[in-house]
């Protein structure tokens, strides 16, 4: 894995200041964060579709369809967070940024299974 070396400005002693970025030593936490992503993905997918069909009264075609419509918004943001990455705020930042929104909406989910006046009246199945 590269590893960049950054040259900042001269701090008054003559020699400027040297600094790594990237490299091995944030490999763990990207990887990390990616086992978890996958692992509360694989549980979220499948109860969505229990959700969409038990709670929802979907059809399976349609909470499918409507899955893989989550699924490819959830990828298209990712090209959005690189050109913000690369445009405008920075790799850290976007990461940091992108992993509060992420929790932000973990929390959101979990605050609706656990509190009943988050969770939607249930619906009748159709007649």
């Amino acid at each position: 894995m590269a590893t960049s070396v950054v040259v900042a400005r001269d701090d008054g002693d003559g020699e400027p200041k040297k600094w790594k970025k990237g490299g091995y030593k944030t490999m763990p936490f990207i990887m990390t964060n990616k086992i978890y992503d996958k692992f509360v993905m694989a549980g979220y997918n499948s109860n969505l579709i229990t959700y969409l069909t038990q709670q929802l009264n979907m059809s399976l075609v349609d909470a499918s369809n409507t899955l893989a419509n989550f699924g490819g918004t959830t990828s298209l943001t990712v090209v959005l967070g690189v050109f913000a990455a690369d445009s405008f705020i920075g790799r850290f930042w976007s990461i940091v940024a992108g992993s509060l929104f992420y929790q932000i909406g973990m929390l959101g989910l979990i605050l609706s299974a656990v509190v009943p006046m988050l969770r939607p009246s249930s619906c009748s199945p159709p007649s």
